[in-house]
């Protein structure tokens, strides 16, 4: 009998390089067969939503040129209220502008809101929030950091915008003059309070629990531009005051996130 050969003629196939069997193996995960942006890096994905922008700011804060940017402007600005250069003319127009949809605003409450929402300028109010602020957090990490940032804002705002104010001397948009040794108009402290207040509040916050930026940084910045916007709504101060309060409380602000609330997270509790 003839012998039936059973076994079946099979061709074994190249081994595969090693080195590529991460790029030949079918994909495993839905995040594997999106799109790529990027052939030779199979599975790489484009950027997250929203990324690029917030790289772009955190660069821009966080270089040197940021503070120099602010200080090159408050000194061009007092320079020119100084010598009553043709840059004020941009607050009369404002000061008009406002004031002209001031006097065509058909709702009154509206005054009662800008009124209530300078208030954040006290002194009162915005300190006791970056005081309750402070001592929690200091009790969260118990470090000296945050009170140590709440005392240099606090040095930093009553020695520089309160000697400004007397040595300056604006009148304000009344008009009325400012006596030897009273207190300007320029730089604006309503501004300058809210801001430095309130912002170095936002950054012991976010500093010590980084999942709250998305959320506090936005809200406070919209809140003090509101306060410096009030103001030339209410017609209490011109528009280069609170532009020139905004610089300075950028330069002190950027300073306390360098140092000392730029290492608040080591002094966190580890877990």
């Amino acid at each position: 009998m003839e012998k039936r050969d059973t076994t079946e003629d099979t061709t074994s196939d190249p081994p595969a390089d090693p080195l590529s069997r991460s790029t030949e193996r079918r994909a495993q995960t839905p995040r594997a067969k999106r799109n790529v942006d990027h052939l030779s890096r199979p599975g790489a994905l484009p950027p997250a939503p929203g990324r690029l922008r917030a790289a772009f700011f955190q660069t821009l804060f966080q270089s040197v040129w940021f503070p120099v940017a602010l200080l090159a402007i408050l000194g061009v600005l007092t320079e020119q209220v100084l010598t009553h250069g043709p840059l004020l003319a941009v607050d009369r127009w404002t000061r008009d502008t406002v004031q002209s949809w001031v006097a065509a605003d058909p709702w009154p409450w509206t005054n009662t809101l800008a009124e209530r929402w300078t208030d954040f300028g006290v002194a009162t109010y915005s300190g006791a929030v970056l005081t309750a602020v402070t001592l929690v957090v200091t009790v969260r990490l118990r470090s000296w950091r945050p009170p140590t940032a709440a005392l240099l804002a606090a040095l930093a705002l009553f020695g520089t915008v309160i000697p400004g104010k007397i040595l300056i001397g604006r009148p304000g948009p009344e008009g009325a003059p400012v006596a030897s040794g009273e207190w300007g108009w320029f730089p604006s402290g309503h501004t300058a309070t809210a801001s430095i207040c309130l912002g170095t509040a936002a950054l012991v916050l976010c500093t010590t629990w980084p999942r709250l930026r998305r959320l506090v940084l936005p809200a406070t910045a919209f809140l003090c531009a509101g306060v410096g916007f009030c103001l030339i709504w209410r017609n209490y101060h011109w528009l280069w005051d609170v532009v020139a309060s905004g610089c300075l409380s950028g330069i002190v602000l950027w300073l306390l996130l360098r140092w000392p609330l730029g290492r608040v997270h080591r002094d966190q509790p580890q877990r």
